[in-house]
Parts: structure tokens; C-alpha cells; sequence
């Protein structure tokens, strides 16, 4: 068994080395949706969405200078030449057309090389007055935005040589003031928080649980037989992901407090049961402690892993992966508490001499005494909170875990302000009559409608959609100028700018409409509102459309990474809920099984169930909204916080002392024992992640350690009367029998 034990943790120790972390937003889309369908369809004809840099230059006086200008031209230029850069598009490099009698003039819209006074002056007049070139500007006119595409790839070393690269080119053109807002730059910063707070919190943790089961137990063997289990399983755990290829993602990022607590609970009940054994031998006093503390423990892993594995049903990949490996890691702890655990039990010396920390034994007498006011005030506690759960709402920002001052979040909080928004936006539409394309001016009329809700009334920056083609097109057959950037409602004169389309370039088109010119999009560019807010605006533009679009001209669908996201966050807060509730039922029905009585059933999730409502009022009251980070925390706080439960109403329950009360007094002095102790090293392990400034991380310390410290009292108080009275009132219809 030991060589088994030292080759098993010698090839997990050894894959360790391969866990990787990974941030793919892609990843948390719900699998089957029909919108997640649609998005991939989409994603086959156009690319992602979200597959984009906005390099934000900045210059104090203005972008049109003499000096200025022509180091940022040329800095744009170079851009083109970076690896996994596809196309770079700006005002710098854009031309300006128009159509004269001798045919179309073409020549530069901002001048770059060498600039004079006047071409200064015309160019900036004429970028200013157009909303299509004004919207790469900020309102300042001290900032331009250059907007890159780039290659699609998951591996964030690529996306953080291609950042650096950029980065370095700006140096070497004397670009000073310079912001990079997309996903590359904030997923980066959020696999590093990960990084950070993952590898500090889990030494943390591990220093912290040590240290006080070194002052609980006073006693290095007693302290390090639990300290070792725990750290063994996530030794197996992760050596697992790492053999399997899972990459570590925000939320597998959370796996190791889960399992590092559950274990030691494990650990600690068994640690417990062996000091507090009888037996004259080692063996003896295993044997006694396995009769107590085996079955409980089976149980208390069985239901806890039937808890995650509930997350499975989620069709969402992360989650999935969360559920399963949680179950896994908590199997885990199980069967090392019980093979090492035991080994080292076996040839470890246990005295009852160095007293741990216990319940005092008039505890039970005066909660007998205050049982009503016990009542009493967990029932206002309830009845003040539970009105909160109404006020709960699912909303969701992209970086509101960033720190405030995160030069990331600073600089896409700048985008939003100055640049008209950092988040894509996108509409899909197709044709509905297959004898027309998106190019006839009858489905043009529909899409028109479309644009200029979205630039007027949702409202959207930077659209650009095939009305945004016609545009420019009648502009250049107009002399160029600004007041000429409109759509023309006459057939005749739509279909004279239609002709011009075949002098634009074909990449600009296949990024707005298919070849067969069968569907098309409307992209652009909003502030970060919220998913909230977000879903009640794309709800308003969907009425409008319902109302205003003609359906058998065009179809028409929301899609692209912002809006899966934002549905992502919705669906999954839902879903975890449900999977929470789902838990709930499937242990349930285990304990009212393993107690025989559905009464006991009842009672067993009481005190699981009062700190998930309490905690849920507070969140509620305090404003604080449901997302996939927040609505996590409600699963693991069950799943960690039944452990205890059960095994203080097993060892009550099996107990053979006839007296209610006293049988509650030693249920304290041994199972309550070990609650106790699991419970404050727990609750002061979660409560270290306090100290993070990374928002996902931050929650889940403050409520689950929150959620874990009412489970304690709850089961210290409200529990111990539940199966009082019940005991009592079982006692009363045997006697009556």
C-alpha cells in the first residue's frame, strides 16, 4: 500500500509542472444554445468579433502636428509587418476618393509625410466634420484610435509577444502615450491576477490551516498528519489536470481552497475520533475511530462530490470542468484520509494529555435555556434578510474584478469615456428572398433602419454596416464632401453610387458582407453598461425591429462575443442555482435514505440552507449583483458546510445514551469537537483571500468564509435543538408504544 501511495503522488507530483492557466471567453459560452450555434455560423463567414486591438495614441496638444504626424504614420505602417497582425485600419492610412469628370481622384485623408500647414488644416476639417472619420478620434481630439485585427489563437504567449511588439514599435517611432483596449491586453492582466493570487493565497493558506492546527492540536505529528492529507490532494488533483491537459481557468482557479478545506475536514474528523479514542493500542484506537468517524465521512464525500458533479448538467465548459474535478479532488481527499492517514496513524503515538480545542459542557444547558430567544432571533435575522433576495439582480461588467486603479481597466474605462465605447457590438442579417442580395436598395432600406437605431437611439459608436458603404460611395461621387456622407433615398442615385462599389477594397467588404452579398453585419463600439442594462437596451432595439423591420426583406440576430458574454453571465447565474438547488435535492434524498426519517431529512438542511438565504439577503441589500463569480460561491459554501452537519447528527443519532441532552453534551465533545476546529481553520482560510484586490477572488473569501462562519453558529445552536426535541419527542411515542 505504501509503494502504491509514494508511485501514485510521485507521477501526479510529476505532471504538476504541465497545469496551465487559461482565460478563452469563448470557452464560457453555453454549449447547444441556439445563439451560440448562430454565433459559430457567423464566426465561419466573418471571424470573431472580438479578435481586435484599439491602439489608442495619445499626444497632449492634439494628433494634428507637423512632427507628430509623421512619426504616427509611420508607427501605424510598421504595424502591418508585426506577426499575427491580418489588417490594420486607421484614419491614417485611409484615402479619400472622389469621383471627377476625368474619373476618381484619389489622395490621402491625413497627410503624414511631411505635412504642411494648409493640407493640416484641410485634413483635420475634414476628419472632424465626417462622422465616420470623427469616431477614431477623441472628443479631445488628443487621442486616435488605430484599429488592428489579428489572428485568432488561444495561446496567450502568442498574445503577449504580439502586445510587446507593439509596445516596442511605438518606442522606436517615439509613440510615448500609448493604451492598448481588446481582449489580448485584458485577458493577460487576468490570467496574471489569477496567477498571483493562486500561487500567494494557496501558500498562504497552507502556512495559515498549519500554523493553527499546530495551536489547536499542540502537537507537530497530530498538527501535520491533516496539513499532509490536505496537501497530498491537491497533489493528485492537479497532477491529474496536469496529465488530462485541463488548463487552470477562473474558475478551476478556485479548486484549491475547495479541496484544500475539504480534505482537511476529512482529516480533522479523523485526527479527532483518534484522540479522543479509548483504545489501549494504535489499533485499537483505529478501529474505534473508524467505527465512528467511516461511514459519516463516506457519506459527507459522496454527497459533497454529488454537489459539484450537479455542475455537469451546465452546459457551459468551465463549469463542467469546475463540477467534475472538484468531485474528483474530493473523492480524492476521501480515499488519502483513509489509506495515508491511517498508515501514519498506525505507527503515531496519541495522547489525550495536549487537550484540543472543545465546546464547553454547559453549552448545550444554556442553549436549552434560551431556546426561545434562540428561535427568536434567528427568525428576525431571517425575516430582516430574506426581503434582500428580491433585490438580487444578474449584472455582470467585463472588469469590474479588476482593481480600480488596474492600468488595464483604466484604460478601457478611457475608451469608453473618449472613444465611444471598448465593447464590439455586432447584428447579424441575412436576406430573407433569395432572389435579392444585401447590395438591392429594397433590403438596403431595411438595414438603414437598423444602423441608425443603433447610432441614435441605443446608441452605438463607430457602426459601420453596408449603409456605411453606400455612404462613403455617395460622398465620393459628390465632390467628397462631409455633407455628402448620407444615404440616398432615391433609387436612381443608389443605384449610380452602387456602381462606384466595385473601386472599393474587396478586404474592407468581406468584413461587412458575405461574396455571394447574401448577409451582412453591423458592427461597432459601445461604453460598458452592464449586462443588465445591456440586455434591457438589446431588448428595446429588438421590439423596434419586431415592429419596423420588414421580415420577409431581411432576418435579423444579435451575436459576436459582447452579447454571448453578457448572455453567458445570465445563463450561468441561473444555472448555477438551479444545479445549487438540484445538490440540494440529490443530498437530500441521500441523507433522508442514510437517517431512515424524513424529518431528519428536513433537519439536516436547515442549517445548510439558513447561511445560503442570510448570505443572499446580504448580497441583495448590500447591492451586490449576481454573476458567474458570486453565484459560485452559494454551491461551494453548501458543499463545504453539510460535512459538518452530518457528521455531528450521525454521531448524535448513533449514540446510545438514552438522555437527549446528554447525549447532545457528548455529540459536542467529539463530533462537535472537530466542527469546531474545521469551521475556524476554514473560516480563517477563506477569510485570507480578503486580502486580494482581484474581485472573483475577494467574493468568494468574504462570503464563503461568511457563509461558513453562519453554518457554525447555526449548527452550534439552531441544530443542536432540532434533534433535541426531535430525539425527545421519538423517546416520548416509544414510551407511549
Amino acid at each position: 500500500m505504501t509503494c502504491l501511495l509514494v508511485v501514485i503522488s510521485a507521477f501526479f507530483g510529476w505532471n504538476i509542472q504541465n497545469v496551465t492557466f487559461d482565460f478563452e471567453f469563448e470557452k464560457f459560452f453555453p454549449n447547444n444554445h441556439p445563439d451560440s450555434k448562430a454565433y459559430a455560423n457567423h464566426v465561419k463567414q466573418f471571424g470573431y468579433d472580438n479578435d481586435y486591438l484599439h491602439v489608442i495614441i495619445e499626444r497632449k496638444n492634439g494628433i494634428f502636428d507637423k512632427e507628430f504626424l509623421p512619426l504616427a504614420g509611420a508607427f501605424e505602417k510598421s504595424l502591418n509587418g508585426i506577426e499575427d497582425v491580418e489588417n490594420v485600419y486607421s484614419p491614417l492610412s485611409l484615402q479619400h476618393v472622389v469621383k471627377s469628370p476625368t474619373g476618381l481622384v484619389i489622395f490621402p485623408l491625413i497627410h503624414t509625410e511631411n505635412p504642411t500647414d494648409y493640407q493640416l488644416n484641410q485634413d483635420s476639417a475634414r476628419v472632424f466634420g465626417n462622422p465616420l472619420y470623427r469616431s477614431a478620434f477623441s472628443k479631445t481630439g488628443a487621442a486616435m484610435s488605430i484599429y488592428i485585427h489579428h489572428a485568432h489563437f488561444a495561446d496567450q504567449e502568442r498574445g503577449e509577444r504580439l502586445l510587446k511588439a507593439i509596445r516596442d514599435h511605438a518606442r522606436k517611432f517615439g509613440i510615448t502615450n500609448l493604451r492598448l483596449v481588446g481582449k489580448l491586453s485584458a485577458v493577460g492582466v487576468f490570467i496574471s491576477y489569477i496567477q498571483n493570487d493562486f500561487g500567494k493565497f494557496l501558500v498562504g493558506s497552507l502556512i495559515l490551516s498549519f500554523g493553527l492546527l499546530l495551536l489547536i492540536f499542540r502537537n507537530l505529528k497530530s498538527a501535520l498528519i491533516p496539513f499532509l492529507i490536505s496537501l497530498l490532494s491537491l497533489v493528485w488533483l492537479f497532477g491529474l489536470m496536469g496529465f488530462l491537459g485541463i488548463r487552470i481557468n477562473l474558475l478551476s482557479s478556485l479548486l484549491p481552497p475547495i479541496l484544500f478545506f475539504v480534505s482537511m475536514s476529512d482529516a480533522v474528523h479523523l485526527m479527532n475520533a483518534l484522540k479522543k479514542s479509548g483504545g489501549a493500542s494504535n489499533s485499537e484506537k483505529i478501529k474505534e475511530a473508524l467505527r465512528v468517524v467511516w461511514i459519516p465521512t463516506l457519506l459527507t464525500s459522496v454527497t459533497t462530490a454529488i454537489g459539484f458533479l450537479s455542475l455537469i448538467w451546465i452546459n457551459t465548459e468551465p463549469v463542467q470542468m469546475l463540477g467534475l474535478f472538484a468531485a474528483i479532488g474530493v473523492l480524492f481527499a476521501f480515499i488519502i484520509t483513509f489509506t495515508f492517514g491511517l498508515l501514519v496513524a498506525s505507527v503515531t503515538s496519541y495522547s489525550s494529555k495536549n487537550r484540543i480545542i472543545e465546546i464547553p459542557t454547559f453549552w448545550v444547558s444554556l442553549l436549552i435555556k434560551r431556546k426561545w430567544k434562540i428561535v427568536l432571533l434567528s427568525l428576525g435575522i431571517l425575516i430582516a434578510l430574506i426581503p434582500g433576495i428580491s433585490q438580487l439582480k444578474i449584472n455582470s461588467f467585463l472588469l469590474d474584478d479588476l482593481p480600480e486603479d488596474s492600468q488595464v481597466r483604466l484604460d478601457f474605462e478611457y475608451a469608453d469615456e473618449e472613444l465611444g465605447g471598448s465593447k464590439p457590438y455586432e447584428i447579424r442579417v441575412e436576406v430573407a428572398d433569395s432572389s435579392l442580395t444585401i447590395w438591392d436598395k429594397e433590403v438596403m432600406d431595411e438595414i438603414v433602419k437598423i444602423e441608425e437605431y443603433l447610432l441614435h437611439k441605443y446608441p452605438i459608436s463607430k457602426v459601420q454596416s453596408p449603409v456605411t458603404i453606400i455612404k462613403y460611395l455617395n460622398m465620393a461621387g459628390n465632390g467628397g464632401l462631409n455633407e455628402n456622407y448620407t444615404y440616398p433615398d432615391k433609387e436612381k442615385i443608389y443605384q449610380r453610387t452602387l456602381r462606384l462599389k466595385d473601386r472599393i477594397d474587396p478586404k474592407r467588404l468581406d468584413k461587412l458582407v458575405t461574396e455571394d452579398g447574401k448577409a451582412g453585419r453591423l458592427i461597432g463600439f459601445f461604453p460598458e453598461l452592464g449586462s443588465y442594462e445591456t440586455d434591457q437596451r438589446n431588448q428595446k432595439l429588438i421590439n423596434y425591429l419586431d415592429e419596423n423591420i420588414d421580415k420577409e426583406k431581411i432576418n435579423y440576430r444579435i451575436t459576436g462575443t459582447t452579447y454571448l458574454i453578457d448572455k453567458s453571465h445570465e445563463l450561468l447565474s441561473v444555472n448555477l442555482l438551479k444545479g445549487l438547488l438540484t445538490a440540494i435535492g440529490i443530498i437530500g434524498v441521500i441523507l433522508g435514505l442514510y437517517f431512515k426519517s424524513w424529518k431528519l431529512l428536513i433537519i439536516s438542511l436547515i442549517p445548510n440552507i439558513i447561511p445560503l438565504v442570510m448570505v443572499a439577503g446580504i448580497l441583495g441589500w448590500l447591492g451586490i449583483s449576481l454573476k458567474m463569480t458570486t453565484s459560485i460561491i452559494f454551491t461551494i459554501a453548501f458543499g463545504i458546510a453539510v460535512d459538518d452537519t452530518i457528521h455531528m447528527m450521525s454521531f448524535y443519532l448513533k449514540n446510545p445514551e438514552p438522555d437527549p441532552i446528554r447525549r447532545m453534551e457528548i455529540t459536542f465533545r467529539h463530533a462537535g469537537s472537530a466542527m469546531l476546529i474545521t469551521s475556524i481553520i476554514m473560516t480563517a482560510g477563506f477569510s485570507l483571500y480578503l486580502l486580494s484586490t482581484f474581485g472573483a477572488t475577494f467574493y468568494m473569501g468574504l462570503f464563503v468564509s461568511l457563509s461558513l462562519l453562519i453554518a457554525m453558529v447555526v449548527d452550534l445552536s439552531v441544530l443542536p435543538l432540532l434533534l433535541i426535541t426531535f430525539r425527545k419527542n421519538a423517546t416520548k411515542r416509544e414510551s407511549n408504544t
